[in-house]
């Protein structure tokens, strides 16, 4: 799904938006504090994620996103029903009136929840865990979000099918402005509110992810293993042997690759391939094991090409005279650790806070985003330098080489946009309600 444009009338009261989103990957939202260009992001998160009850919340009288797939239109009479909204749909003639009120007791509601969705966790009287993200969700966000989880006598609503192929057919993923301090949930045994730095919670996440793909490349080298045997006796017709040159070219190639993932402990170390300069006299049975090997060697290294490429992308992002007298270093224990010049560790909060803000948003934007997914940045200029903020846009256009992801940005920045006034829609010409 592609969006194409989103209309607001009567925001606050007070505001008409029309926002075109731009051909390519990027749009950038511009106007004065008030004008909502951050409740323009989350109107469109509430949409593809189903978060409806901000929506039942928000002031506004109409909103129409025009996508490749369609217009949906969200619909409210702020005299009459300011909690309740309609949606349609262009194509289907169909409406779905969807409210606040939910007409079920609290106890009942909560129990089932607690019984029928075994991923969360109760962490307060009206508060859950996700155990698998740690996100925390209140009891409304709980029964929009995984109402499909719900026995229907235990669900005061439900969405209409076409709307959920319709929000379906993209995800969201929004970057909110507040990124250094996330809630926690499953370490407060006392139930109350405890957080943690987000920079220390996605070094743990990416010593995971490396961890992972170890696993991944284990499971496919033992399958492997186990067959060579079979394979390299195999009478094979349609098997032909690459020549000693090939075979030279391919395990300096395996070599280059192997000492990359090992620069970020992808890899124990840089293991030794056969010497090279042995291969002029090999023999036509030794071709063929050479070359199974090679063809193995690429896939159990295959394992890592997507976190490879993430990797690299963000250690040299950050490597490149954005942290003060600082470099990054990746590992398999500690997933992204800090030091000085001089080689002296540094705790991850010893950061600055610009350059916490630096290492959070690009983590975000590289490790916990997907292609095709839409992301929605808000006011990514938070505690950066003003040169930080002017490389911004060229990091983000690289991240999305290998990404392939729209993306909406929100800011107050001319250092942000940096020049690219044909990327920015301004609010500010909308005109009032």
């Amino acid at each position: 799904m592609e969006l194409r444009k989103l209309f607001i009338r009567g925001l606050f009261g007070h505001f008409n938006h029309t926002i075109k989103f731009k051909e390519g990957n990027v749009t950038i939202l511009t106007a004065p504090n008030g004008y909502g260009k951050t409740v323009c992001l989350k109107v469109i998160d509430s949409i593809f994620n189903r978060k409806l009850s901000f929506l039942c919340d928000l002031q506004f009288t109409a909103i129409e996103l025009e996508t490749s797939e369609g217009v949906l239109t969200i619909e409210k009479d702020m005299e009459e029903s300011p909690n309740k909204i309609t949606l349609g749909h262009g194509d289907l003639e169909k409406s779905h009136e969807y409210h606040r009120d939910y007409t079920l007791s609290k106890k009942t509601t909560i129990h089932a929840i607690d019984t029928s969705i075994p991923f969360l966790h109760r962490i307060g009287p009206r508060e859950w865990e996700d155990i698998r993200t740690d996100d925390i969700y209140s009891f409304d966000e709980v029964i929009e979000t995984f109402s499909e989880y719900l026995p229907d006598e235990f669900t005061a609503q439900k969405y209409p099918e076409w709307f959920v192929v319709f929000t379906d057919s993209l995800k969201a993923h929004f970057i909110q402005d507040q990124r250094l301090i996330q809630r926690k949930g499953s370490a407060d045994r006392n139930r109350r509110k405890s957080f943690i730095d987000t920079i220390e919670k996605y070094a743990d996440e990416l010593s995971d992810l490396i961890r992972q793909s170890g696993f991944r490349s284990s499971h496919v080298s033992q399958q492997l293993d186990t067959t060579f045997p079979e394979r390299l006796l195999r009478n094979d017709k349609y098997f032909v042997p690459m020549e000693a040159e090939n075979l030279k070219q391919e395990l300096q190639k395996l070599q280059g690759i192997r000492s990359e993932l090992s620069a970020f402990d992808l890899l124990s170390s840089a293991q030794h391939l056969p010497a090279l300069h042995v291969l002029d006299e090999i023999k036509p049975e030794d071709k063929k094991v050479l070359t199974l090997y090679v063809q193995d060697t690429k896939e159990k290294l295959s394992s890592y090409d997507g976190i490879y490429k993430k990797i690299e992308l963000f250690s040299r992002i950050l490597n490149s005279k954005r942290l003060s007298f600082k470099r990054i270093k990746i590992n398999s224990s500690r997933g992204f650790q800090f030091e000085t010049e001089r080689g002296r560790p540094l705790e991850l909060t010893q950061l600055s806070s610009g350059e916490q803000h630096q290492v959070v948003l690009l983590y975000e934007l590289i490790f916990k985003t997907e292609k095709n997914v839409l992301v929605l940045i808000d006011e990514p200029e938070i505690s950066l330098h003003v040169a930080w903020q002017k490389e911004f846009l060229k990091d983000l256009k690289e991240i999305i080489n290998i990404q392939s992801m729209p993306v909406v940005v929100a800011t107050h920045s001319p250092q942000i946009i940096d020049g690219n006034w044909d990327l920015t829609v301004d609010l500010e010409e909308g005109g009032l309600a």
